[in-house]
């Protein structure tokens, strides 16, 4: 199924953010489930990039992480390899590249 692979690299992307600024901010697993209304298990699944995100779980953990949404968007999908990006709709890869450049301009400062 085309995109499969560039989409499972996003996940595990950002769970890997999500990850890192939990850390960052000295916080659990089980606080961060606390504050978006999901289980740990959930958190740790989501970590690990086994578990996509609905939007508006997406927006409360930017919000219980002290960032913008924006911040937690994958910042490097030129990371993935090339055959992946061509797999993922050129819809998709747009919206991507006006998001960062939306929030370049207002560059938000991560905590």
């Amino acid at each position: 199924m085309a995109g499969v692979g560039a989409a499972h690299r996003i996940y595990e992307t950002f769970g890997e953010q999500v990850r890192e600024r939990r850390d960052s901010l000295r916080m659990t697993q089980l606080q961060l489930s606390a504050l978006i209304g999901l289980t740990r298990g959930s958190v740790a699944n989501i970590e690990a990039g086994r578990q996509s995100v609905l939007l508006h779980q997406f927006l409360a953990i930017a919000a219980a992480l002290q960032l913008t949404p924006e911040q937690l968007l994958p910042a490097h999908t030129e990371a993935l390899p090339a055959g992946e990006m061509t797999d993922m709709p050129e819809s998709v890869l747009n919206a991507l590249k006006s998001i960062r450049k939306s929030a370049g301009a207002r560059a938000p400062a991560r905590r």
